[in-house]
């Protein structure tokens, strides 16, 4: 009966470390809201850049559990609500030479990466940009503000996950496990940039998808609030 009982351990163990480890998955998304239906854009609205475009052909579409953009669409696609200190937390598709970005604090006119802040989303290994690319235009990077540490993305077609904290001056981005991003926008010094991108100093905003003539795919978005 010995090897009965222990057998009957192992197997009460592994289920209260399944359910440990459950309950963790949990803990980490409490307090997350959803910011996408699955159906529609239902809770977002399109933003004009500073040339006045607003978005071409279809903008973006649904299919599915993902918000896609095409190189024939796209434009700026803005959360109707603002927000100021948040977790906001999404994954990403891109193809071969993608390009893209994330608005934060953004208002909805204006282009999002001085009047807002951006943050780059690019295939940064793309043959199109591969050794070409500045370091504050890597993947990840706040634009032209603060560069990201690379090696983060995912080849290509593969599915990739992004956390953006937002707390006061201080921003961080995380992708797929890694902190490519932790700065204070207090350390930003230099006039010229302070002066090209007026939106470090805005404490609240739209979030945004930037299209940028490419398709990218997005899902699982959610966001919650500090």
């Amino acid at each position: 009966m010995k090897p009965i009982r222990h057998a009957a351990t192992v197997v009460c163990l592994s289920f209260l470390l399944a359910l440990c480890a459950g309950a963790a998955v949990s803990d980490d998304e409490a307090g997350f809201v959803s910011l996408f239906n699955g159906k529609d854009s239902t809770g977002w609205r399109y933003g004009k850049r500073g040339d006045g475009e607003n978005k071409s052909a279809k903008g973006y579409q649904v299919d599915g559990d993902v918000l896609f953009c095409t190189k024939e669409d796209g434009g700026n696609l803005f959360t109707e609500k603002e927000y100021g200190d948040f977790i906001f937390r999404f994954e990403f598709k891109l193809e071969p030479n993608a390009n893209n970005g994330v608005g934060i604090r953004a208002p909805l006119e204006g282009d999002a990466a001085y009047v807002g802040m951006e943050i780059q989303v690019i295939d940064d290994d793309g043959p199109q940009y591969k050794d070409k690319l500045q370091t504050w235009q890597r993947h990840g990077s706040i634009y032209n503000v603060v560069p990201a540490k690379p090696g983060s993305l995912k080849p290509a077609g593969e599915w990739n996950t992004e956390e953006i904290y937002a707390k006061g001056r201080h921003i961080k981005v995380t992708v797929n496990g890694k902190v490519i991003v932790d700065a204070n926008l207090d350390d930003v010094k230099d006039e010229e940039t302070l002066k090209k991108h007026p939106g470090l100093a805005r404490t609240k905003g739209h979030i945004g998808f930037l299209g940028h003539g490419a398709r990218v795919e997005f899902r699982k978005m959610r966001i919650k609030e500090l």
